[in-house]
């Protein structure tokens, strides 16, 4: 009777597993914080101290004079670059009037090339590279030594043409009057030849949407195309009902990445602007004051692009 007991006591029934640390979920979500870690150190310790100090210099005086403490002055910094400097706002407006077309045709380009490069084709992969080709050429290191290079040199005087006569090799004058003579529109020849003028921006400020927009076309079921090919929809209707909607969202996304890459580009009028007024040391709690302006002004102009576009994006449920 004891032995049977003692028997009895130890067998023991199995335990049962216990509940998980962490959840499935919750592991990919620390990977996520793992991969963006370089990112958010960065900010606090580089990128936000920055910031701070840069505050600090647009209210004061003798901001990059070394030896000499910051001397707290106001808004005074911030009343000149408003009323004294006036060629700062001048060249914010003309600069952003000039951005806006190139906005739409880089949006529009991008949508059109990721349509194309989406299609069954012999060289697809490579056709994809070639594309995005000049998304690496256009990193700050490369266009920082393509704008110290005698490229636009070059250029200026390739538009003419040592034959003898001082003829234009491409005039884009005559080329707004052939299409305003065929448009007969002069607003709408104006962007068409400044689209022509910028061809090289869009080419090299499309390569990251063109990607996103193809993203998004590959993530569509081909069921819904199939099925619509079944019911006799045409291709225009697919675009339409099918595609359109669908990668929707991401013409949000590439709308906002778009104003704030070419609002902050160093080719842009205003950030070379304010540069030049950084590199003077008497002129930089000036520059900063700028700098904090123009950021607002992006800042503003991104939410009223986000809250205008949003009501016009469809969400999948």
């Amino acid at each position: 009777m004891a032995e049977t007991t003692a028997t009895v006591k130890a067998v023991k029934p199995p335990k049962r597993p216990g509940k998980p640390l962490m959840s499935l979920e919750r592991k990919k979500s620390l990977f996520g914080y793992v991969f963006v870690a370089p990112i958010l150190i960065g900010l606090l310790f580089i990128y936000i101290p920055v910031l701070v100090q840069s505050a600090q210099y647009s209210f004061s005086s003798n901001a990059g004079q070394y030896g000499k403490e910051l001397e707290y002055i106001g808004w005074q910094n911030y009343h000149d670059a408003l009323f004294v400097e006036k060629d700062f706002l001048k060249t914010v407006y003309s600069s952003t009037v000039a951005l806006l077309p190139q906005i739409f045709i880089i949006l529009i380009f991008a949508f059109f090339m990721a349509n194309i490069l989406n299609q069954n084709f012999h060289g697809r992969s490579v056709a994809r590279v070639i594309f995005f080709i000049p998304v690496v050429m256009s990193t700050g290191i490369v266009t920082y030594f393509d704008n110290l290079s005698s490229m636009t040199d070059m250029y200026e005087q390739g538009e003419k043409l040592n034959v003898g006569t001082e003829t234009s090799a491409f005039d884009f004058v005559e080329i707004e009057q052939m299409l305003l003579s065929a448009l007969g529109s002069s607003g709408l020849s104006e962007i068409i030849a400044g689209a022509i003028g910028s061809l090289y921006t869009v080419i090299t400020s499309s390569g990251v949407q063109m990607l996103i927009f193809l993203s998004g076309l590959q993530s569509i079921s081909i069921n819904m195309y199939e099925a619509a090919k079944v019911e006799g929809a045409t291709g225009w209707e697919v675009f339409w009902k099918i595609s359109f909607p669908m990668i929707s969202p991401l013409i949000l996304v590439n709308l906002l990445y778009t104003v704030i890459d070419l609002f902050t580009s160093i080719d842009n009028a205003t950030i070379s602007y304010i540069s030049r007024y950084y590199t003077n040391v008497a002129t930089y709690s000036l520059a900063s004051a700028f700098s904090w302006m123009y950021t607002l002004l992006l800042l503003l102009f991104v939410g009223l692009v986000f809250i205008l576009v949003k009501k016009l994006i469809v969400y999948q449920d």
